[in-house]
């Protein structure tokens, strides 16, 4: 009768270990869920912060972009080539620009090259196509709202 005994106490004790690592596995699993969850939403928070910030920045560039072109328009023929060229460093100084987001990283570069199109405009006298800075900024900028989020998985 011992070794009955023996037999039903090693097969209950080894019920109690396997039940014990699934608890432990569960545990452990949703411990990970929970830091995932967490990791993710602070980082969805902060890359809205960023994101807010940076377009308040290149909305900042833009305002001051646009008051330097009306006054190209506005320039004598013999100041064309001084206020191009502050037009021209307006462009670089945002180069060096830091973003906080990809976001803001793609929007910089997307409004840097709308504003390289209208120098090489301005030099050659005008258009009646004008690049549209503002359109090109304000159509990044929604393209990545709508996109935000779809890179995180949980």
């Amino acid at each position: 009768m011992t070794a009955g005994n023996d037999e039903s106490s090693s097969g209950t004790s080894g019920r109690k270990a396997v039940i014990g690592v699934v608890v432990v596995a569960f545990l452990a699993s949703a411990t990970t869920a929970m830091l995932a969850f967490t990791a993710s939403h602070s980082a969805r928070e902060a890359d809205a912060k960023g994101l807010a910030a940076d377009t308040a920045d290149l909305r900042g560039v833009l305002s001051e972009w646009q008051a330097q072109v009306d006054e190209a328009g506005r320039a004598a023929a013999g100041d064309r080539a001084t206020v191009l060229g502050r037009l021209v460093e307006r462009g670089e100084a945002l180069s060096s620009w830091k973003p906080r987001t990809p976001c803001g990283q793609e929007a910089r570069d997307n409004l840097r090259k709308a504003m390289e199109v209208r120098v090489l405009i301005l030099r050659e006298g005008g258009s009646d196509r004008n690049p549209d800075e503002a359109g090109v900024l304000a159509t990044t900028l929604r393209q990545c709202e709508a996109q935000r989020g779809r890179d995180v998985d949980i």
